[in-house]
């Protein structure tokens, strides 16, 4: 390698780093600001456990219908400290603007004697052992700060506004004539499961969302909303706003027609005029839409019915690919085996190909709006075996010409998937089987663990690709491939589109390791150091910087940063931790890790290693799946799902000659 090369090489990183900062920089000063309503008159919310946007129409639900049709409608994130939310999680989580619950499954609220929730000691020390920060009593003391009253109607409602003492100043078990305070809760009662009985609990929800119209008087804001799942099924929840006509959407989503039950506390502060900083909901805001209440409300039931759909097949899916993996892998072993030195049959190389391809196609078939249909997850699963079928044949078709075209194909397939759906809102992620579940409410947008081992792997298998391009020469083609690399680490780490602060060390790092081994450059330890600390450095700065724009405008990055110093690092380590130990015990992702690590010991000892340009890829790989490993709360989702794309295409590909790899090497 010539000396001016060697230099070139040497000047990589600084360069990538300098083009990172420089580009997040100038993105995180671009971004503009959300900003909330000004105060309003009465605010009332109505909440009733269970509401479904499937549950409202004209003939039911008469009154809620003409709200929708004269306000701004949303599904409604209530995850609490528990999958099921139940009615008193609910009231506590909108008390506390943070995931909050009682430590028994569904009991209903404890009366209200003298003034205070008898059942408040336990409900704050439950909140607080469920390590999410939540101090319940929040939305009261804040409304009382800024000199307004909190008035509660019913025992659920007293729970959300009560003050940090458990002390409601206007309580009463029902509606009455006229409103005292600016800010009232009423409870609508949780709705039974399903039949006659939930029919009934409707129609008399709907006489109270009347009755609350007629005692809050002219230009009140009446909120009618499903705080909780209740009895019913895990869901999406419905949320009208009465006033201008749209849809709800809120920063802490970015999703319009999606908020989070949290964004509801933060909404009542805002519009009385308190304090609403510190929570992890934001004020909601409406985004225009004059399209008709009852085309907005269809909407509306076809995502709750994409959310319900991909939470019941999302576990059988994911085992599905698993075993299919697993036998996979056993399937090649065997034939390794029996023939070391002939590649594997083609049958045997496009199922692989066509299990490599399936998480992508899971995000892809959200093209489709197979939730419409009769039976959505038929629908889903017919729509996602077409989508696996062509891209597997596509795949097959360009590794007949080029050696590394099925794994050219997929990856870069996946990179525009999922590259393209972050720059245009993360809509495909967004209630998918490997994506964002809006009934967990973990994140509603950017990319997630399981996308962000699809996107990394596919980044560096794009990088290695450009690198090994003879026709501009090496130099040329290293330096495309770097600017691949640095592209792609800024769209997946910039608050505004990918928003993962644990995603870009590893994707940095897998690509140099890439672009190191492409430019002949030996990898040192003080340059192994050296890497570690810039990326690390940067990766820092960019949450810093999203830290330090307005508190309605940050992302989770600067979100985090912000409970640093607020001294609650230490609850969200113990949470990121938990989840890890958790999914090191999943049975699928298990079956993935083990199906590939001996996979590929077998190969290494029947000498069946991958070509320069699989090898740099797969070197690359297993940093950025170590270091996704570390610092991400996924256990051996980044792992497994990376060996799962990369594996199979590998195979495809056919191992390379020792000595001519030797050489190249």
């Amino acid at each position: 390698m010539t000396g001016s090369a060697h230099r070139l090489s040497a000047r990589w990183l600084p360069g990538v780093v300098a083009v990172l900062a420089v580009v997040g920089l100038g993105g995180l000063l671009g971004a503009p600001a959300a900003g909330a309503d000004d105060p309003v008159g009465r605010v009332v919310l109505v909440g009733a456990p269970g509401l479904a946007w499937s549950d409202v129409d004209a003939t039911t639900t008469p009154t809620i219908e003409r709200l929708a049709a004269e306000g701004a409608v949303a599904s409604m994130t209530v995850r609490g400290v528990r999958s099921r939310s139940c009615g008193v999680d609910g009231w506590l989580t909108l008390s506390a603007g943070r995931r909050a619950g009682d430590d028994r499954a569904c009991a209903p609220a404890g009366p209200v004697t003298d003034g205070t929730v008898t059942d408040w000691s336990r409900y704050v020390a439950a909140s607080r052992a469920a390590s999410y920060g939540a101090v319940p009593g929040t939305l009261g003391t804040r409304l009382a700060a800024a000199g307004e009253c909190v008035e509660a109607v019913g025992a659920g409602a007293a729970v959300g506004a009560a003050d940090s003492g458990g002390r409601v100043e206007q309580y009463a078990p029902s509606v009455p004539a006229t409103f005292t305070c600016p800010v009232v809760l009423v409870e609508g009662g949780s709705l039974p499961v399903e039949g006659p009985g939930r029919t009934a609990a409707l129609g008399a929800l709907d006489d109270l969302v009347a009755e609350v119209v007629r005692a809050a008087g002219s230009g009140a804001r009446v909120v009618v909303a499903g705080v909780g799942d209740g009895d019913s099924s895990v869901r999406p929840r419905a949320v009208v706003v009465s006033g201008a006509e749209g849809v709800l959407t809120s920063p802490s989503t970015r999703q319009p027609g999606l908020v989070q039950l949290q964004d509801l506390t933060a909404s009542l502060l805002a519009w009385a005029g308190a304090d609403d900083a510190g929570l992890t909901g934001r004020p909601v805001v409406v985004e225009a839409d004059s399209a008709p209440v009852a085309e907005r409300v269809a909407d509306r039931v076809g995502f709750e019915a994409r959310s319900a759909t991909l939470r019941s097949v999302s576990p059988q899916v994911t085992g599905w690919l698993a075993v299919a993996f697993a036998l996979w892998c056993v399937a090649v072993g065997v034939a390794w085996w029996r023939r070391p030195r002939v590649r594997v049959p083609t049958a045997l190389a496009a199922a692989g190909v066509g299990v490599a391809s399936v998480p992508t196609a899971t995000f892809v078939s959200n093209l489709v709006p197979w939730w419409h249909a009769g039976v959505p997850a038929a629908a889903f699963v017919g729509v996602l075996v077409a989508v696996v079928l062509l891209t597997t044949a596509a795949a097959l078709v360009a590794g007949r010409r080029w050696r590394h075209g099925a794994l050219a194909v997929v990856a870069v397939l996946t990179l525009l998937v999922l590259g393209g759906d972050v720059l245009t809102g993360s809509g495909l992620q967004l209630a998918s089987v490997f994506g964002q579940n809006p009934t967990v409410g973990g994140r509603f947008y950017g990319v997630g663990n399981t996308s962000y081992a699809l996107y990394g792997v596919s980044v560096l298998a794009v990088a290695a690709l450009l690198a090994a391009w003879r026709r501009p020469g090496r130099r040329w083609a290293v330096l495309l491939a770097a600017l691949v690399l640095v592209v792609a680490a800024v769209l997946e780490g910039h608050p505004s589109y990918g928003a993962d602060f644990g995603g870009p060390p590893g994707l940095l790092l897998g690509g140099l390791v890439v672009l190191a081994s492409a430019a002949g450059l030996r990898l040192t330890v003080t340059r192994v150091v050296v890497a570690v600390g810039a990326v690390a450095l940067v990766t820092v700065g960019v949450a810093v910087l999203d830290w330090l724009r307005p508190a309605a405008a940050r992302t989770h990055l600067g979100e985090f940063v912000q409970t640093v110093l607020d001294g609650g690092a230490d609850d969200v380590l113990g949470r990121k931790l938990a989840q890890n130990l958790t999914n090191l015990g999943s049975p699928p992702l298990l079956a993935i890790a083990v199906g590939a690590a001996v996979l590929a010991v077998l190969a290494w000892r029947l000498g069946r290693r991958p070509d320069a340009v699989g090898g740099r890829v797969l070197r690359g790989s297993a940093v950025l799946a170590l270091a996704g490993f570390l610092v991400n709360d996924s256990g051996l989702v980044i792992p497994a799902f990376a060996a799962l794309l990369l594996v199979p295409l590998l195979v495809a590909a056919g191992p390379g000659s020792p000595d001519r790899q030797a050489r190249r090497e």
